[in-house]
This record gives structure tokens, sequence and C-alpha cells, in this order.
């Protein structure tokens, strides 16, 4: 059965990959074996679009169990347990053309394979930067079609060849075609019933920064998208939105929320555009730079870098800034600069003693002591009695335990604290 992998057909202004799904799903007369898989790629790379989302699906003659999925202009959709192998009846790169931005930066690119790739095209996307020109060689038979250049190739092979092992589903609305672009009606409310009443869903409402995160904030198809770890609570969900009128939804099942472009590394194992978890020692006290950001140095026994949590991490900074030298902690984050990690998520294992030094009392005269200077000692100033300072230790208000930037500033692929923590 011919499976079909998608890659960057939207831009950084307008469209959505996954909206071919529906234009394909629409015009053929063959049925879903399985779910259409959406795969979300390395977020550091500089070449990626809004959502650096590829798209695949398996097509044939569908037969025994099958479940509804979504809607396609009032027809309902099934995804079928099995399917017997039919030839494609659709002129799929004529759709893309259609549907993709008029952009020389836009890189439309399709794949169709009978078998799913090799899983470390997959790994590779998600995880490094990947030369197009090596990907070709390991497509079967050539049976790819590209525009304008051959960077998509990376994308729709990747969503072909992912393995599946760490999965999420989410439901994805559509616009009518003569309403995209522009901002759209889709209630707050609505968004935090979701997040409050439907525990297999997340990253539905970010309540701290009263942010609707179903809503997409630029110019799309996508009415909203709600995601979850079970489609059939997903089904049940798009009840509970109150929205304009959506023309079509489906439901993916995705690498969303999978921390799969994390790895453990030491400190000077990391490269550019890397995902990394490291295992380090915090070496200098926090400090606040322009733009919002916060900065703390730390190290292992291989060692620095500055780890940075950024403005739009909004109040996450306020962890950071807490954190004192010698904090021994793990660092989940990537890179886009050298020697520098951002970060999405930490876990605090161990905290410092954090110490002041206080002048002393003389017992003589029952006055605070005064600081002789850089040797630490103090002396009364009326006895000339000599002491060490007193050392105090300040209770820390942080603890251990794990920490993550809030909805507003969550990637795809990182993976929230409230689905349980895989790497």
């Amino acid at each position: 059965m011919p499976i079909i992998g998608i890659d960057d057909t939207d831009s950084s202004r307008e469209m959505c990959t996954t909206y071919l799904t529906i234009e394909i799903l629409r015009q053929t007369s063959l049925d879903l074996i399985g779910f259409p898989k959406l795969v979300r790629l390395n977020p550091n790379i500089p070449l990626k679009t809004r959502g650096n989302a590829a798209i695949s699906m398996r097509l044939g003659r569908g037969y025994g169990g099958k479940k509804p999925i979504g809607l396609v202009g009032g027809n309902e959709i099934y995804s079928y347990d099995k399917g017997e192998d039919e030839n494609l009846d659709i002129d799929i790169p004529s759709i893309i053309e259609k549907y993709s931005p008029k952009d020389e930066k836009t890189n439309p690119a399709l794949i169709i394979s009978n078998e799913n790739l090799n899983e470390n095209l997959y790994y590779s996307a998600v995880r490094e930067f990947v030369d197009y020109r090596k990907v070709k060689e390991l497509i079967p038979e050539k049976r790819y079609w590209t525009k304008n250049g051959e960077i998509g190739l990376v994308g729709a092979s990747s969503a072909i060849s992912w393995p599946e092992r760490v999965t999420t589903f989410e439901l994805i609305s559509y616009l009518p075609r003569e309403k995209w672009g522009g901002e759209h009606y889709v209630d707050d409310a609505s968004a935090r019933y979701i997040e409050e009443n439907y525990p297999t869903t997340f990253d539905s409402y970010d309540f701290i920064n009263n942010y609707n995160a179903i809503r997409p904030t630029t110019k799309t198809p996508v009415l909203f998208g709600i995601r979850g770890t079970n489609y059939e609570h997903l089904l049940k969900s798009i009840k509970d939105v109150k929205s304009e009128k959506f023309e079509s939804f489906i439901i993916y099942n995705t690498n969303q929320g999978s921390d799969d472009h994390i790895v453990l590394r030491k400190v000077n194992e990391i490269q550019l555009y890397n995902s990394s978890k490291i295992d380090v020692i915090v070496q200098e006290n926090p400090v606040n730079m322009r733009g919002g950001i916060v900065r703390v140095k730390v190290g292992d026994s291989t060692g620095t870098i500055d780890a940075v949590a950024m403005e739009p991490t909004k109040n996450f900074r306020n962890i950071i800034r807490q954190l004192r030298i010698g904090d021994h902690l793990e660092i989940y984050g990537g890179t886009t600069k050298q020697g520098i990690i951002n970060i999405e998520k930490i876990n605090i294992k161990s905290l410092s003693k954090e110490i002041i030094l206080e002048p002393p009392v003389c017992e003589n005269c029952n006055v605070k002591m005064e600081s002789m200077g850089r040797n630490g000692y103090y002396r009364c100033r009326k006895c000339g009695r000599k002491a060490e300072p007193i050392r105090r230790e300040i209770p820390r208000r942080l603890k251990e335990g794990y920490y993550e930037v809030p909805v507003i500033a969550r990637r795809h692929l990182a993976r929230p604290l409230k689905l349980g923590v895989i790497i």
C-alpha cells in the first residue's frame, strides 16, 4: 500500500502543511489505513517553517475494524485497521502545487513509498542538521517529487520513517477556504474548560499567562487544535469548543510531547542545532541580560556552557533566577547559538547551602564589629577585639524536582511534565 510523505508546503506567512491531508482525503476514493501522521522536526534548525511539521498517510482499500477520526466536507473519515493494496487515484503533486504558498523559499516535497523507511531518517531529522542530498540516496526507486528545491525531502522522509515509539494525538479543525487568514473566534473559556475537564489532553490553556493555546496566532487554514493522549477523548472535546464553524477536522498520530529531540550528552558533546539533556553543576549565580533573558553558567567535568531562559518563557525565569552556585541539576534544551543551551525544563537534583556572612557582636562591648577588609576578620571599634564573621544559612525557597516552561513557550516536541518523564 502506498505511503505518502509530504513536507514544506507552508511558509512563514501562510498555509499549514497538515491541510494537505484534508484535500487528499477529499479527492481520493481510497481509505486511510491507520491514523495520518503529523511529525515535528528539529526545532533548532534555521531552515524550519513555522510549525516545522511534516505529514504522512497510508492509503488503500480498508477492511476489518474501523473508527471515526475526522470529517471532510460533511463526509465522515474512518481509520481502518487493515487494508489491501491499491494504486493511487489522485494527482498529489497538483494538489500540493495548488495549496502551497507561491514563495521561492518554500520547497514542497512528496515521497511515495510502499514501506516504512529506515527509522534513522526520522531520528536524524528530529535531532540533527540533515543533508537532503544524502536523503535522496535512501528513497526507494527515487519515487519523489519536489518543487523550488529538495530540502523538503528531509521532512517527507522523516514522516514516513517515524517508528511511533512515543506518540500523542492532535485533533485539528480547518476553516472553509474563503475564511483563511486573519484572526478567528475560538472561545478562551472553551480552552480553559478542556484543560480542566479532560485530563488526557495537554497544553490547551496557560492559566498563568492567560493564553489560549488551541487557537493559532498566524495566518493559516487551522481554526483550532487540541492535543491529547486519547483520541476518543479528543472526539468528545470538540463538542465543547465554542468557535466559528469549521469545514473539516482530522485526528493525527503525532510525535508531539515525545522529547524525541532530546539526547543525553556531556557538555563538550553539545553541537549547534542539538537538543540535549545535560547533568551539570551551577558555576556562577544567574544574571539578568538585555531583552529579558536570564543566564546561568553551568558545567560538568568536560566543560561549561551558558544556560538561558528567554523572555517568552515568562515566569519560568523566576525559577532560574533562584539557582545558586553548587546546585546540581539536569537541563533539557536546544542549541541555536554555539555555547548556549535554551532551557525547556530542568530537574533540580540537589540544592547547595546559601550562606551569608554577618558581623559578629563584641563580647566585651556588646556592639557590632566592623569589617577589617579583605582578610575576612572583624574588629570592635571600641576595644579592638578581633573575630571571624558569623556564617548564617538562608533557607532556600526553591525546592528539588522538575520545572518546565509555561504552555505559552512550550515547543511541540517538548514533553509536558503531566505526561511523565521519559528521558
